[in-house]
């Protein structure tokens, strides 16, 4: 599926998996992550693991929790791209 643009639509983050790394274009207190290639200048975040059966992330990693979709909740533990 491809925007009016031609683009694909944009991968936000209930939809990243391990590997993946994230832009937020929000604020720390409000994040709007997306997915962007690791090589980005914009990746701030890296998935390390999901932790939604777990509800928690070991105090290590950062931790972003999407909730109240109507797949439940999502909750991510990531490291800092660029400390």
């Amino acid at each position: 599926m491809l925007t009016d643009d031609g683009k694909p639509p944009e991968k936000v983050a209930r939809d990243a998996v391990a590997g993946d790394c994230l832009d937020n274009r929000g604020t720390h207190a409000d994040p709007v992550l997306f997915t962007v290639p690791c090589s980005d200048t914009k990746a701030d975040y890296k998935v390390m693991f999901s932790a939604t059966r777990q509800r928690k992330c070991p105090p290590e990693f950062d931790e972003y929790t999407e909730r109240g979709s109507r797949l439940g909740d999502t909750t991510l533990c990531l490291t800092r791209v660029h400390p």
